[in-house]
């Protein structure tokens, strides 16, 4: 598709905007428990909480700065628990359960105390996670409620988000300092509209509080390890609107992976590869962790995106119209770019349709090596220099990473007007 291509990066900046405010100690009846609350804050955003992004826990490792051997708390699944969502939980169950969030009280609605594999044991159907949903279950027997220790100057905690359950989770080094998400544990994942994304976004975070703050509340600033890739549609073709339909039977919009090769205008296109799967090893030694990609697996698959539904599609870059689809991605050193493969329908002001199918339009790597905690939006001007056949395109390929340079849209066009000339005929008569 020869069409006009924005890139609007960092929507929410690596350095910007992030995950803040994670864990609180909350002061009060209880102020020698350590016990959490829950918040999400972007730096130039109010505060949100953590659970109104659809995520109920995360892991913690937690050390006195007094024993570096023996820990506070070993991969703790720290749980939320809302109006039937999240986990359940009591009052007589949790000692520090109960109150509004950000209170440093003492009290909480996210809890740790009993929810070990062998304490949780709700079966119930009010929407809770049940002791089934092994997924969102701890990997330790008993979690027990922990306690400040003045005698140590510091305790430092480690977190990660979401809670990774089963022999593939999460462990904590704390010789080296390094907390590692096993290889394959982080998914690039598709979510639709509102759907959770809980298990599509992972986080981490780490702070050592000191013993003047013991009581106080516990500040964590989680920070993505994926990317969040988003894409929006707008036209200029005067007299037509515009909508965006799906490409084939099983696609709405594809983004082949491809990489560009040879000189202008003699393109070629061969297949490429981005990450699917990955894992990390988060190293706190220093002030700024240090984060580093496992090996990782590889696909050639194209992205999936759905349709935008809207029946014309916005007619300025202000007004562009989203797909619903949300893409995590994995950044790690992504060397293709993409070919993005679209069809649409323009209606005249008459109401005449002309349908382009499969028109291409091809991002380059530059623009698709994702960083990390980072939102990208790629977003689509459709012009009258579109590429596309507006007959019988054949079989679509979604995954062919060609991008067409042929136009699809020809003006109807006007010239050598010319009047022919007259023709003779003659009609004899006699006057008599």
């Amino acid at each position: 598709m020869k069409t006009k291509f924005i890139l609007a990066a960092a929507l929410i900046g690596l350095s910007s905007c992030s995950m803040t405010d994670i864990i609180t100690d909350n002061n009060g009846g209880n102020d020698s428990a350590i016990s959490f609350s829950v918040a999400r804050k972007n730096a130039t955003k109010a505060p949100t909480a953590l659970n109104q992004t659809n995520h109920y826990n995360f892991g913690v490792f937690a050390y006195k700065n007094t024993d570096a051997e023996h820990n506070v708390m070993a991969n703790y699944l720290v749980g939320y628990k809302g109006d039937n969502v999240g986990y359940y939980m009591s009052d007589t169950d949790q000692t520090t359960m109960g109150d509004a969030a950000g209170l440093a009280n003492g009290q909480s609605m996210w809890q740790y105390e009993k929810l070990g594999s062998a304490e949780y044991n709700y079966t119930g159907t009010d929407g809770y996670y049940t002791k089934t949903q092994t997924q969102y279950m701890s990997n330790v027997a008993n979690q027990y409620l922990r306690y400040w220790d003045n005698s140590s100057a510091s305790t430092s905690f480690y977190a990660y988000a979401p809670y990774i359950n089963g022999a593939g989770t999460a462990t904590y080094d704390n010789s080296e300092k390094t907390l590692t998400i096993p290889d394959g544990s982080v998914v690039a994942a598709f979510v639709e509209g509102n759907a959770t994304q809980e298990a599509s976004e992972y986080m981490y975070a780490t702070t050592t509080v000191e013993t003047a703050n013991y009581g106080k509340d516990v500040q964590l600033n989680f920070k993505r390890l994926n990317a969040k890739v988003n894409i929006k549609f707008w036209e200029d073709i005067a007299g037509y609107d515009v909508k965006i339909l799906d490409l084939t039977s099983e696609y709405g919009v594809s983004a082949a992976p491809s990489v560009q090769e040879g000189t202008a205008p003699a393109f070629t296109y061969a297949q490429g590869e981005y990450f699917a799967k990955s894992g990390y090893d988060i190293n706190f030694s220093a002030a700024t962790p240090a984060v580093t990609a496992k090996t990782g697996t590889k696909t050639s698959d194209a992205l999936k995106f759905t349709s935008p539904d809207a029946d014309k599609i916005g007619e300025t870059q202000a007004e562009a119209t989203p797909s619903v689809t949300t893409y995590y991605a994995i950044p790690k050193n992504n060397t293709t770019g993409f070919t993005f493969h679209v069809s649409y329908m323009l209606t005249s002001t008459t109401g005449e349709k002309i349908t382009v199918q499969n028109a291409t339009v091809f991002v380059p790597a530059a623009n698709a090596n994702w960083v990390a905690n980072t939102h990208y939006t790629y977003i689509f001007k459709i012009t009258k220099n579109t590429s596309g056949p507006t007959g019988d395109p054949g079989t679509i390929n979604p995954n062919d990473p060609t991008a067409s340079t042929d136009n699809a849209l020809y003006p109807i066009v006007f010239d050598n007007c010319s009047v022919e000339d007259w023709v003779v005929a003659n009609s004899d008569y006699n006057i008599n």
